[in-house]
């Protein structure tokens, strides 16, 4: 290893120390032995608990899990490729360097950011601050500490992906196709495609920026070649992950995402998308408000969210008010944090902030920078803002939904911001460039300096104005108001008949604790807003010290620097503190055994369901799936036909549908103690069983409408369209027997027999992709009945019957998979040799 390469690498070994250690400490309490307490990794682990004992027992991951929703590809849950070369070596022992949870997610962001940055020649330490502000960007802790683990790797390998497409468009096509398919590669493995789509946006807009500067330079031959190297680098990576795209593509046209359901809901026309979710439910969470987008400069703007503690002891006139009640500050203050938020985004747990400082240089960077990236990455942002608003903006956001290629399976809008956190960093690191070390004279320099001060100067005037205008009542305050006022009434009255007196106290006391609120929001707004012109102020100082000739540029880099990663730094910790890190114990509490559970494990009767009704919503909790077969589950992407059966039959109580699904277990609180129980239902109707008479049905309408009243256990209803499978003659045998013998999640085996021809209803969830029906080792056909169960004619005499659940998509994209995956390591392997002769020849 020569000087002269250690002289131009040194501050890549520092950037790397650098952002390690920044992870390290930013995440502390993992080297204590704590974990983040993330809500939706407990759903996870819950769902996935069955298929993980599973591979304990059997060696691999079964391709159906029983045990959420009555059955559903299990691949979608957990899931490992057969092959063992994956790409995912590279992710867990090279780019993390095999660091713990959460601490490998800072340090890749940081890495690939910085990755990004060093591809544009940004100067090293001008880059770190960049990639450690794309990385803390309060949305990363955030998502880290909900538990949206896959979303944040994507967020991670996001920059690497546009920086390989600028190597590309560089015209170092060996490389840069190497490296495109790499990075593609690592960001669709994750399997989050909303973040990838939101990451092609960006591509698309700098390919499209590249385009035209490429047809005004006379270059357009070299854009020519470089998309279609770019086409040739995502078809390997889409081959790489072809076992994640393939059988999720096939899963997704039959979950609600894919539009699936079969049923005529007239109210829902305006709302309703072909192939997709419907708007209600896919705007309903994360529509970001209009002005809620000056969070971007403001954190506390519309008062944090529901995940932050922004209020602090003695700082709460909310808190304060609550105390004079009785409550403990404690618990006083966690009422104030999770009320401070008033915006009108639901469940929402906290702000995009991109920084003070950042935002100031992109303003500055619209007077500074030229060239066709500049307007890519402007082109980018401005389209994820707007796609952002969701239902604020609903002319533009339905019509995109309805048109924009797969953008209809996505819920959640806000999502999109992701794209101007990458686009903010990168014009940030490029602007503090241009105007410490760009060419520029300082006097042309001082001019377009002033102008980005005048500019930000409006902003900042016009925040101002919000927070003197602002009335900070939230969506739900009224109704916070009248449950505080009733909770004070009772608890004054005592039972007895409330005096007129105590009515008024109790008013009093709920208005109190609302103003009290307002005031809370006020001042966090304020704090914030201070705080931003504060930085904002420090930066400009700097720069307009430097382009007076009063400080040297190293010194302003290296305080704005300082300055920035502070910023972002400290906002995130608001979302990722010392509280959000839990003892081991404390985070697998959800699953502990209780009377309940014990009870229903001593039941000798195997392969039954549970649902579960004392531990929140059953069809949004993971609780029971741990333990049992469970009617509910925790998923955003049910099977539609399953989804319709909760809404138009379980949420209403049909003990018939109850029935069919086996349901042999209740698990309610008990009214004494308030602690679960679990009850028997007696009338479940086991695994299988034969029916008396078939009704058919027109269409689904019917068919749902049919089982309002159906006796499941003598009848069975079927759709028209199986009339082929269901239509051989059957003699009800009251002697016939069927029996369970064996349930291996992939491999469903029974023994029948009876005198004469059944038809038979199977308690098994109907998918028609890779489920086959074979009678004594002859393949069969079988048909859905009761909407979402299998049924089928079986003849007389005694029968094994067995259900194998054999999805081609996931056996051949393994094959392809694996082939691909040697492409990528063959390709990689030959990228880093071609660079190396490169070097030492030149």
């Amino acid at each position: 290893m020569n000087k002269s390469f250690l002289l131009r690498n040194w501050p890549h070994a520092v950037a790397v120390i650098v952002f390690l250690l920044v992870a390290v400490f930013y995440c502390k309490p993992v080297f204590d032995g704590m974990v983040v307490s993330q809500h939706d990794t407990q759903g996870w682990q819950g769902m996935a608990q069955q298929s993980i004992e599973f591979k304990e027992k059997y060696g691999h991951y079964p391709y159906w899990t029983n045990s959420q929703f009555s059955g559903m590809p299990g691949y979608q849950v957990a899931f490992e490729t057969p092959n063992k070369i994956s790409i995912g070596v590279l992710h867990n022992y090279i780019f993390t360097l095999g660091l713990p949870k959460p601490v490998n997610f800072f340090f890749l962001a940081s890495i690939m950011a910085y990755f990004l940055l060093s591809v544009l020649r940004i100067n090293p330490w001008i880059a770190m601050m960049g990639a450690l502000s794309y990385a803390y960007a309060t949305y990363d802790p955030i998502i880290v500490a909900v538990g949206h683990d896959t979303k944040m790797v994507c967020i991670g390998y996001a920059p690497a992906v546009i920086a390989s497409l600028l190597v590309l468009f560089n015209g170092r096509h060996i490389l840069g196709t190497v490296l495109t398919a790499l990075f593609a590669s690592m960001i669709i493995w994750q399997n989050h495609i909303q973040i990838t789509y939101y990451t092609l946006i960006v591509a698309l807009c700098i390919g499209v920026a590249f385009v035209i500067h490429s047809i005004r330079s006379g270059q357009l031959k070299q854009a020519v070649i470089a998309g279609a190297l770019a086409l040739v680098a995502g078809g390997i990576a889409v081959g790489t992950n072809m076992v994640n795209i393939w059988p999720m593509n096939e899963y997704a046209k039959e979950t609600m995402r894919g539009g699936r359901s079969e049923l005529t809901d007239t109210a829902k026309t305006a709302t309703k998308t072909a192939g997709g979710l419907d708007k209600d439910y896919a705007f309903y969470y994360g529509s970001y408000g209009i002005n809620e987008t000056f969070t971007f400069i403001v954190p506390n703007l519309y008062g944090g969210g529901s995940y932050g503690t922004p209020l602090k002891e003695g700082g709460s006139a909310f808190a304060s008010k609550m105390a004079e009640a009785g409550v403990p500050e404690e618990n006083a203050l966690q009422y104030a944090n999770a009320y401070a938020y008033w915006g009108n985004q639901p469940g929402h747990a906290g702000p995009v902030y991109l920084g003070a400082i950042i935002c100031f240089l992109v303003i500055a960077g619209f007077f500074f920078l030229n060239g066709w990236l500049k307007w890519g990455l402007l082109a980018a942002s401005a389209f994820a803002i707007i796609l952002s608003w969701g239902k604020n903006l609903e002319g533009i956001n339905y019509f995109l939904f309805d048109h924009l290629p797969l953008y209809k399976k996505f819920r959640a809008p806000s999502m999109s911001l992701v794209v101007p956190q990458l686009a903010f960093v990168t014009l940030a690191a490029i602007s503090l460039q241009q105007i410490l070390f760009g060419t520029i004279n300082k006097e042309d320099a001082w001019k377009k300096f002033k102008l980005s001060l005048y500019v930000t100067g409006a902003v900042l005037l016009l925040l101002t104005a919000f927070y003197f205008s602002f009335d900070y009542r939230g969506p739900n305050d009224a109704a916070l108001k009248d449950n505080f006022t009733n909770g004070m009434l009772q608890q004054a009255a005592q039972g007895q008949q409330p005096t007129p007196a105590m009515q008024q106290q109790a008013e009093d006391f709920g208005r109190g604790l609302i103003k009290g609120l307002q005031q809370d929001r006020q001042s966090l707004y304020g704090k914030d807003l201070l705080r931003s012109i504060f930085f904002i102020l420090a930066a400009a100082s700097l720069i307009g010290l430097y382009l007076k000739n009063k400080i040297k540029p190293v010194v302003a880099m290296a305080i704005i620097v300082l300055l920035g990663v502070i910023d972002l730094l400290a906002v995130g910790k608001r979302y990722l503190g010392a509280d959000k890190f839990v003892e081991p114990a404390q985070f697998e509490s959800a699953f502990q055994t209780n009377a309940a559970v014990q009870q229903i494990k001593a039941d000798p009767t195997k392969h039954f369901r549970v649902f579960d009704q004392a531990d929140g919503d059953p069809f949004s909790s993971s609780v029971a799936s741990y333990h049992f077969n469970a009617i509910g589950g925790y998923s955003p992407a049910k099977l539609a036909l399953y989804q319709d059966i909760i809404e138009r039959q379980l949420s209403k109580g049909n003990m018939n549908v109850f029935n069919m699904l086996n349901t042999r277990y209740f698990i309610v609180q008990n009214p004494a103690n308030g602690q679960p129980m679990a009850q028997l239902n007696p009338a479940a109707l086991g695994n299988a069983w034969f029916v008396k008479a078939l009704v058919p049905a027109k269409n689904a309408d019917e068919e749902m409408s049919v089982l309002d009243k159906l006796n499941t256990k003598d009848s069975a209803v079927f759709d028209i369209r199986f009339n082929e499978v269901v239509s051989k003659p059957f003699q009800y045998d009251s002697a016939a027997t069927i029996t369970l013998t064996e349930n291996l999640n992939d491999i469903v085996r029974y023994e029948s027999k009876a005198a004469t021809p059944q038809f038979t209803v199977f308690s098994e969830v109907y998918y028609p992709h890779g489920w086959d029906a074979y009678i004594d080792g002859q393949k069969v056909a079988h048909a859905r009945v009761n909407y979402v169960l299998r049924g089928m004619p079986i003849p007389a005499g005694t029968h094994k019957i067995e259900f194998r659940f054999e999805p081609r998509s996931v056996i051949l994209s393994d094959k392809i998979t694996m082939w691909f995956n040697i492409l990528i390591y063959l390709l990689l392997a030959a990228g880093i040799f071609m660079e190396f002769r490169k070097k030492k020849t030149a």
